[in-house]
C-alpha cells in the first residue's frame, strides 16, 4: 500500500529530526561515519524521502549547523543570566562545552570534515554560510556583553573554532601533538581568549 502523503507539519518534523540527528552524529561519531543510510535509519525514512529535503549529506550539514546556532545562543544567554556564575565563569563554561563537543553534544567539524563539506558546496552556498557564521559570532559576543565592533566576530570565530578543531584533531589528525596535555591546552587557550574579552569589556566601560 502506498505511503500516505506527508503534511507540511510532518515534513517539517522530519526535517528537524534529520538536522538534530546530524548534529548528534557529528558529535558522537564524526561526519565520515554518518552516512545517509545511517541518518535515514535513525529518523525512520527512506533515502528517496531524504532527497526530497536535501540534495546531499553535505547540504544537510550546513542546515544542521544553522539549526544548532539558536540552541547555542540560548545556552549562552542562560549562562549569562545564571546568578550563580560570574561573567567569566559563564563564558568559560560555554567555550568548554563547545570544545568538548563529543561529550556535550555540540557539533564541531574536524579539519577533514570541513574540507569535505566545502568541496561539495557551490560558491554561493559557501559565502551565504560564512555570512551566517559572522552573524552568529556577532550575536554571541553581544550576549557576552561585548560592545559592537569591540572584537571582530570573524576574529572571535577563528580563535574559538581553531581551539575546538585542534582539540578534536588530537591525536588522530595531529599525532605530533601531546594528547596527555590536550585538556590543559584547552584550558590555557580559553583563559587567554577570555582574558582578552574581559580586557575589551572593561575598556568599553
Amino acid at each position: 500500500m502506498a505511503r500516505k502523503a506527508y503534511s507540511d507539519k510532518e515534513r517539517e518534523q522530519v526535517k528537524q529530526a534529520l538536522m538534530a540527528t546530524m548534529i548528534r552524529c557529528i558529535a558522537d561519531r564524526g561526519l565520515i561515519h554518518s552516512s545517509i543510510d545511517v541518518l535515514c535509519k535513525n529518523v525512520g525514512i527512506s533515502k528517496t524521502f531524504f532527497y526530497s529535503f536535501f540534495s546531499s549529506k553535505e547540504e544537510l550539514v550546513l542546515h544542521a549547523l544553522r539549526y544548532q546556532q539558536p540552541q547555542l545562543l540560548d545556552h549562552a544567554r542562560s549562562l549569562m543570566e545564571d546568578p550563580g556564575l560570574s561573567w567569566r565563569a559563564g563564558v568559560e563554561t560555554f567555550l568548554k562545552k563547545c570544545c568538548y563537543g563529543a561529550k556535550s553534544g555540540v557539533a564541531v567539524l574536524s579539519i577533514e570534515e570541513e574540507q569535505q563539506v566545502r568541496r561539495c558546496l557551490s560558491e554561493e552556498n559557501f559565502q551565504a554560510f560564512r555570512q551566517d557564521q559572522v552573524g552568529f559570532y556577532g550575536k554571541l559576543l553581544s550576549i557576552f556583553g561585548l560592545p559592537v565592533d569591540s572584537i571582530d566576530p570573524r576574529l572571535f570565530g577563528n580563535l574559538a573554532l581553531s581551539m575546538m578543531m585542534v582539540h578534536k584533531a588530537i591525536p588522530d589528525t595531529m599525532p605530533f601533538l601531546f594528547p596527555e596535555v590536550a585538556e590543559n591546552m584547552v584550558d590555557f587557550q580559553i583563559r587567554a581568549l577570555v582574558d582578552e574579552m574581559e580586557r575589551v569589556k572593561e575598556d568599553a566601560r
